[in-house]
């Protein structure tokens, strides 16, 4: 057996020393004794072997005897010593060019057999933009092609050549990209259109979310294309959609066939078919199934009816009768029969003995005017019997009045008080031939609050009136509307607070009420000197308040009383002498001078200044002494980040005088990426995440966290994140192994045995989803148009509900018309149509049951412009627009 395996290292060894040397071969030479030698040198582009005191030797094109006996001369000249010498070929590499649109195009060194996603890999990746199916290998003069695209999609590695030594790799660029260099934006591209080649494209544009050229899958309708393009938008005439195929055009009513679900008014669809979505535009509509309704209704035009539609349903679409209708003579005009006069206040009293007649297309119904249409005249009403009320009310006005009445009825008859409503000082005017003019006030609020009886209220008369004024909308910034809040109720607050100004203020509010409107203090205040102004009309007393003892001891005595009127000043901070401060500078939140005193210490003036800032190196805090320290120095270092980390003695903090000066400086700064301080964070406490996660990092980590942990540390997995197939690297220093993990097994499941146990110095990585939405069939899917924020292809399954998939596309938008969702459900025996009203579902989920929706289905959520009554208010804007035009330049 010995003798077999020597037979074997023998015949491997003389078959190794017959090979050719090759730029990118790594040979390691046998010189004991000679430090430069102890490593392998490699052969360069040039098959030239640079070698230390001896310079390039061309080594390329020979065999290893030639070359070892080559060297051997070149280094006899300097080295005397090469009994021992020997040459190795430790590895043999290939030599292939990578060009085109990769990231880094070069000259790269392979392994025996390596493919071209291994090349790929070497110069970084093709960049974005790159023709995936357009690859070019060139070999000895002749170019061939092959599509990397086809390779990537089915994982097939004998799609792609075996590169050989001097092989040329060119990346194409893809014909999406235009003749000038910029950033690529592959979202706008792919909004703009997937397809490379026109001819064989979908040209899809018009009135849509995102038009442009799109690839053709084989089996797509146009309900597909259109829904590529992300849908039509809410201005898009949907009953009029153009499509061309084959040089044949052809009109496609999305409407009519989301009624009907007849597939077979589906325009073919074939590669460089043209697909256009027009505006809708103001037409006058008329059909087989038209109505019109005329006349003294709310929202007038025409209508589509089905042979279900009654009058009671046509009337009510057009938005109903208006007050001014005459609903006893309303007209049923028809084009081959004689008007019919229907009388519908005769119906509504009596509806089983009135038949209404059955409506026709072409129909028209017609809602005449009433004549009697005089207003009762307010001058009816005599001043003797009138009360008048303004101001700040809901409905101001002269009102009718009542000896039965009150000051509270009359209040409610005009709406209340609207919001900015001063109730504290309520005007009544009284005239009155006996006391002449006569001003009262009222304080209304205070009448509330007290729960005071109704025999407090004023006594109103006929010819009286009431006048409650507003308050200024902000006390602190108004030019105008200040002299609406009387002097004598109000209060001044000037100086060092968040919102000086003029307040409203009642005697049942104080001290702090004043100044929490006022916003309180601000942080440059001085409490110890807060001064109040008491005016009470014929002398003044000026009171000194110590604000911040009445916050260290909450004594209420110590608050002086204010009434309207009182002036309110808090003075800002003197600055401090030098003797009495320490000046705070660098990476602190608020550098400064600051007040010292002996019981302070260090750690309570950082506290002062607002703490470290996240860049500042507390490693080596500069204390600058005013006065030379027992050795001799004025400046002073201290490593706070170590006296934090070992829980350091009190006693050994700096200690701090007058006049002093404490300098944090800031860590190094790199402008274009801020990567300085991660330096702080040992490796052995990190665990590495990467891939498709919300915050991929370095992170720390130590043995009390799990896998969890880590990944919601990292802001949780992105949407496009491949959940099953989530790689952790496991590095114990000597060797690594890698676990894969299901991580949607485990969210199904809740299986805690399937999430591995991860350490500091680990590796996550969670890869990409990189499937397209055409890959996905359509027997598995649910598409969802119109009104909803995020319409597109789901994923459904026997699970879910069409609630389930509103919610998942972000919910019906704003202008949805949610009382008609259209549903095309899809079966062996032809595609069925059914509506179905949400809000009747809201309303009673009893009595409305969702829909049955399975895969295949399409959803459709019309636009509330789609709406009849939303047609026929745009249609009675529009004439009222004309109308106005008309006038004006009549006028004119």
């Amino acid at each position: 057996m010995k003798i077999v395996i020597a037979l074997f290292l023998f015949a491997l060894s003389f078959t190794c020393w017959g090979e050719i040397l090759t730029p990118g071969d790594r040979i390691f030479l046998q010189i004991p004794g000679e430090s430069d030698f102890e490593q392998p040198f490699t052969i360069n582009d040039q098959g030239l072997l640079l070698l230390p005191e001896i310079g390039p030797i061309k080594v390329a094109g020979l065999k290893e005897p030639e070359a070892e006996e080559l060297i051997f001369q070149a280094l006899s000249e300097l080295y005397r010593n090469l009994d021992a010498f020997k040459l190795s070929v430790i590895e043999q590499l290939i030599r292939v060019q990578v060009l085109g649109y990769v990231e880094k195009p070069s000259a790269i060194s392979l392994q025996p057999n390596s493919n071209v996603q291994m090349a790929l890999t070497k110069v970084g990746g093709a960049r974005p933009g790159a023709q995936l199916d357009q690859f070019q290998l060139q070999r000895q003069g002749k170019t061939k092609l092959f599509n990397y695209k086809n390779y990537l999609d089915s994982g097939d590695p004998s799609l792609l050549p075996i590169l050989q030594d001097g092989d040329i790799l060119f990346i194409p660029a893809s014909p999406l990209l235009g003749n000038i260099e910029v950033n690529f934006d592959a979202a706008s591209l792919i909004n703009s259109g997937d397809a490379g080649e026109k001819h064989e494209a979908l040209t899809i544009f018009g009135e849509l979310r995102n038009p442009g050229l799109f690839s053709y899958k084989k089996g797509m309708t146009v309900i597909d294309a259109l829904m590529r393009a992300d849908g039509v938008t809410r201005f898009a005439d949907v009953s009029k959609i153009r499509v061309i195929t084959d040089n044949k055009p052809y009109i496609f009513d999305l409407k009519y066939y989301l009624d009907t679900s007849d597939a077979s008014n589906l325009p073919p669809i074939k590669p460089g078919t043209t697909i256009f979505a027009p505006i809708e535009v103001e037409d006058i509509g008329t059909s087989k199934r038209s109505i019109y309704v005329m006349g003294e209704v709310k929202e007038a035009g025409v209508f589509e009816a089905t042979s279900e539609t009654s009058f009671i349903d046509a009337l009510a679409n057009a938005g109903g009768p208006t007050r001014f209708a005459d609903t006893t003579h309303i007209k049923l005009l028809r084009t081959t029969k004689p008007p019919i006069t229907i009388n519908l206040v005769a119906y509504t009293k009596n509806p089983q003995s009135i038949n209404l007649p059955p409506l026709e297309s072409g129909d028209a119904i017609f809602v005449p005017e009433k004549l009697d249409l005089n207003e009762k005249s307010w001058l009816k009403v005599t001043d003797d019997r009138a009360i008048k009320i303004i101001g700040a009310v809901k409905k101001p006005g002269r009102y009718e009045w009542s000896q039965d009445m009150d000051f509270m009825d009359l209040l409610a008859h005009a709406g209340g008080p609207n919001q900015q409503a001063n109730l504290s000082s309520i005007r009544i005017i009284k005239e009155s031939k006996n006391t002449g003019h006569q001003v009262l006030f009222f304080d209304f609020d205070g009448f509330i609050k007290r729960g005071s009886p109704a025999s407090l209220l004023p006594n109103l008369v006929a010819g009286d009136s009431v006048i409650i004024d507003e308050l200024p909308h902000d006390p602190s910034d108004n030019k105008s509307s200040w002299v609406r809040q009387s002097a004598k109720d109000s209060i001044y607050i000037f100086g060092s607070v968040g919102a000086p100004g003029r307040y409203a203020f009642n005697r049942e509010q104080g001290f702090l009420d004043i100044l929490s409107a006022a916003d309180g203090p601000v942080a440059q205040a001085d409490l110890k000197e807060v001064l109040i102004t008491h005016r009470n009309g014929q002398q003044r007393k000026i009171t000194r308040l110590d604000l911040a003892k009445y916050f260290e001891t909450g004594n209420e005595k110590l608050l002086p009383k204010v009434l309207p009127g009182d002036v309110i000043y808090v003075p800002p901070v003197s600055s401090d002498a030098d003797d009495k401060a320490v000046k705070v500078m660098g990476a602190v939140e608020s550098p400064g001078r600051f007040k010292w005193n002996s019981k302070m210490t260090f750690l309570d003036l950082l506290a002062v200044a607002g703490g470290p800032t996240q860049k500042a190196n507390i490693s080596k805090i500069r204390i600058i002494k005013e006065r030379s320290s027992r050795t001799g120095g004025n400046i002073l270092y201290f490593d706070l980040e170590r006296f934090m980390d070992e829980g350091g003695n009190f006693n050994e903090l700096p200690k701090l005088q007058a006049g002093d000066s404490i300098i944090i400086d800031e860590l190094p700064h790199d402008p274009t990426d801020n990567k300085s301080t991660w330096l702080r964070q040992s490796a052995q406490d990190s665990i590495y995440i990467f891939g498709a996660i919300g915050a991929p990092g370095r992170y720390a980590f130590n043995q009390q966290m799990g896998f969890l942990d880590i990944l919601s540390a990292a802001d949780g997995p992105t949407n496009d994140a491949d959940l099953q197939n989530v790689r952790i690297s496991h590095r114990n220093g000597n060797h690594s192994t890698v676990t894969q993990l299901n991580l949607t097994q485990y969210f199904e499941t809740g299986d805690e045995t399937i999430i591995p146990k991860v350490v500091p110095g680990d590796v996550i990585y969670i890869p990409p989803q990189d499937r397209l939405w055409l890959d996905k069939s359509p027997q598995k899917m649910v598409r969802l148009m119109g009104s909803v924020h995020k319409p597109g292809r789901y994923d459904f399954n026997q699970q879910m509900s069409l609630l389930d998939l509103l919610a998942e596309a972000g919910g019906p938008t704003d202008k949805a018309y949610i009382e008609r969702i259209m549903i095309v459900n899809s079966s062996c025996c032809g595609d069925k149509t059914q509506a179905f009203n949400l809000r009747d579902y809201i309303n009673d989920p009893q009595k409305y049951p969702l829909p049955l929706l399975r895969p295949g289905d399409t959803v459709y959520v019309p636009d509330e412009g789609e709406s009849t009554s939303q047609q026929i208010r745009q249609a009675f804007q529009d004439a009222l627009g004309i109308f106005s035009l008309i006038a004006l330049g009549a006028a004119l």
